[in-house]
């Protein structure tokens, strides 16, 4: 008879290592996967513009799809052209005094994902215009128009740092049409009046009547003499005082019926 005998089982020491073994390359296996969607599908970035300075960045990072969790700093870059330089440089557009100074999307993009546009390409669209050369065309047009340019640019760069950027291209389309200065300064400080009033009316019938005020105020500055404008301040002006009016008496409302619920209790 053959002496049988049972073979020893794995050691418990070996079996231990394998499981950690196991886990580790899982572990290492989902980073890897983890890293590699990243860099393939994470990407963001895009374009800024900031109105104080007149420059504009590029910027881009990267984020664990899905769960959108951020993985690197902010990358950025300068992407200024000529004509943002000149106009600086010639004193056509004076940089803001703020103290952080601000940057608007030009627009941002992200793997997979469809163009974010902000209204500072609008602006952007201006800046970075060509001709047939495909020199920048309003910087030659400043150059060749050096009295409409001292007109033009600083009432846009008014426009950008209020965040108006929807009124600038009426101003560039002025600016093309008209080649005398005078003229020019005329039609652009009309079509500002209008402009700023068409928005004023809309924030009117949005009850914002403040909002409405700020922007007829700023109208009143480009065309002193509209009376529309002057009657569109009145209405805005008469429904602010009425709302400071009647806030007293709505205040006291409560504490009054808390006075006569007192009053019965006794």
């Amino acid at each position: 008879m053959r002496d049988q005998r049972s073979s020893p089982g794995p050691r418990p020491g070996r079996r231990g290592a394998g499981y950690w073994l196991l886990a580790l390359l899982s572990i290492l296996g989902v980073g890897l996967a983890v890293l590699v969607a990243t860099f393939l599908f994470g990407q963001h970035g895009g374009e800024e513009f900031c109105p104080d300075t007149f420059s504009r960045r590029t910027f881009f990072y990267f984020q664990i799809p899905l769960v959108g969790i951020q993985v690197t700093p902010i990358f950025r870059d300068d992407a200024t052209n000529s004509l943002e330089n000149y106009l600086i440089a010639n004193r056509l557009v004076e940089t803001a005094s703020a103290t952080t100074p601000r940057w608007d999307l030009v627009r941002a993009v992200a793997a997979g994902s469809e163009t974010v546009r902000g209204d500072a390409e609008i602006m952007c669209h201006y800046l970075d215009a060509t001709d047939a050369q495909n020199h920048l065309f309003w910087q030659a047009w400043s150059d060749d128009h050096q009295e409409s340019a001292k007109q033009l640019w600083p009432l846009v760069a008014t426009l950008a740092r209020q965040q108006l950027y929807l009124l600038v291209p009426e101003l560039f389309d002025l600016a093309s049409a008209e080649s005398d200065p005078d003229r020019l300064a005329g039609q652009l400080n009309q079509s500002l009046a209008r402009q700023y009033l068409g928005l004023a009316k809309i924030q009117q019938q949005l009850g914002r009547h403040k909002a409405a005020l700020e922007l007829l105020e700023h109208a009143r500055e480009h065309g002193p003499a509209d009376t529309e404008v002057q009657r569109c301040r009145e209405v805005s002006l008469r429904a602010i005082g009425k709302a400071v009016l009647e806030a007293p008496a709505e205040d006291k409302r409560p504490a009054k019926a808390a006075e006569e619920r007192r009053a019965e209790m006794e």
